[in-house]
């Protein structure tokens, strides 16, 4: 049994353009789709279609480019053929904007299945299924339906067709509350305008999110003042992985030439292009692609904090073993860092306090001006202290009733 998707993308927009391409934060809405839909194991995903525009083909080979086969189909007659008698086919409403774990309860194994939403004001865009609910943009229908429109005479809205027919099947109904509308974390976009306020608001929602007191004291913060410019640059999302990847190489070669300040200044650069990937990842259709990225790079980041002293000791003439205090904390360091995230991690939705936590960036952000002036072997032997003393008293607070 295999996933395949069919995507609306015919609906046109007052000014000539079709719904399915109106970006936010920079990606068109199909190819958010095409990320969302990649994420819960579909690899082929048909277009409904009614005219192909150039705009609409260069969008298709962008989604096929990142590995995903893309059909357009105008009838359910050019969908037989590309399903077999026992997949399943995710329909995804034409404009529809939601979040990946919309996709993956829809798209789990079992019998055909609708998401659906209360009749209220906030959800007018989505098809009505009976007098007290509406379609809320996700449908997951098997083969014999579409089988059944393509026995159909005469021409048929393809997707809402599909829709009636799963209704009338019996289909499970997945109830989702209408307040994620109101959030504006599922929505139609039925304009322009719409997705100028649907980016609007995510960038006002999106959480500094993440552990740590560096991350969210300073680099969130930081980050967050150029997120209108970040999210709407398709090129930051492709190449800002590329850039962060390589400036923690540069301050791993800058310590081992023994330029040990200069390395910890562009690790707090490094610092603000992770901040920057998290931030990201909240709106960019490579959200998944850059969460792997994002960690892989953490990880690289977090070892070399543990072994700068040692890459140190390769720039000098001599190369000397590090003195104590940085050699054995260096490592005490880095290791109560991976424990706080752990705690953190295995807090799941308690978690409270975060940005009490010690993470990486404080850690970088105090070693810079003690290497450059002189004090780093003292700076070695506060920091994990300090970083223990900081995770006992987020123990404390995240434990109290009510916390937030």
């Amino acid at each position: 049994m295999a996933l395949i998707a069919l995507v609306g993308a015919s609906e046109i927009l007052p000014d000539g353009g079709l719904r399915a391409l109106v970006a936010i934060a920079g990606e068109t809405l199909l190819e958010r789709q095409a990320a969302r839909l990649a994420d819960v194991g579909v690899t082929h995903m048909a277009v409904a279609v009614g005219a192909v525009p150039g705009e609409l083909l260069a969008t298709c080979d962008r989604i096929r480019r990142r590995g995903m086969t893309v059909t357009p189909v105008r009838a359910a007659g050019d969908l037989m053929p590309l399903v077999q008698a026992d997949d399943h086919i995710l329909l995804v409403a034409d404009g529809l904007r939601a979040g990946g774990t919309h996709y993956a309860a829809i798209a789990k194994p079992g019998s055909a299945a609708i998401l659906v939403t209360g009749d209220t004001m906030l959800t007018q865009g989505f098809e009505r299924i009976d007098a007290t609910r509406r379609w809320g943009g996700l449908a997951n229908i098997t083969q014999p339906m579409v089988a059944d429109l393509a026995a159909m005479p005469g021409e048929w809205d393809m997707m809402l067709t599909l829709l009636r027919i799963a209704v009338q099947a019996g289909a499970r109904r997945l109830y989702c509350e209408p307040a994620l509308f109101e959030q504006g974390e599922i929505a139609i976009v039925a304009d322009r305008p719409t997705a100028a306020l649907i980016e609007q608001s995510s960038l006002q929602r999106v959480e500094y999110g993440g552990m740590g007191l560096g991350r969210s004291a300073i680099m969130m913060p930081l980050v967050r003042l150029a997120g209108p410019l970040l999210v709407r640059s398709p090129a930051t999302a492709r190449y800002l992985p590329y850039i962060t990847a390589l400036l923690w190489a540069i301050v791993a070669l800058l310590a081992a030439s023994g330029l040990a300040a200069a390395g910890a200044l562009v690790a707090v650069f490094g610092g603000l292009g992770l901040a920057a990937m998290r931030f990201l990842a909240a709106f960019r259709a490579e959200s998944a692609a850059q969460d792997r990225w994002r960690a892989a790079i953490r990880s690289f980041a977090w070892l070399l904090l543990a072994l700068f002293p040692w890459l140190l000791s390769l720039g000098g003439s001599a190369h000397e073993v590090p003195k104590f205090s940085e050699a054995a904390l260096a490592p005490c360091l880095a290791a109560t860092i991976l424990l706080a995230r752990w705690l953190y991690e295995d807090a799941g939705e308690k978690r409270r306090f975060h940005w009490l936590l010690p993470d990486a960036d404080e850690a970088w952000i105090l070693l810079a001006p003690s290497l450059l002036f002189g004090f780093a072997p003292l700076m070695f032997a506060i920091l994990p202290l300090l970083a223990l003393l900081q995770i006992m008293l987020w123990l404390r607070l995240a434990r109290r009733p009510g916390a937030r």
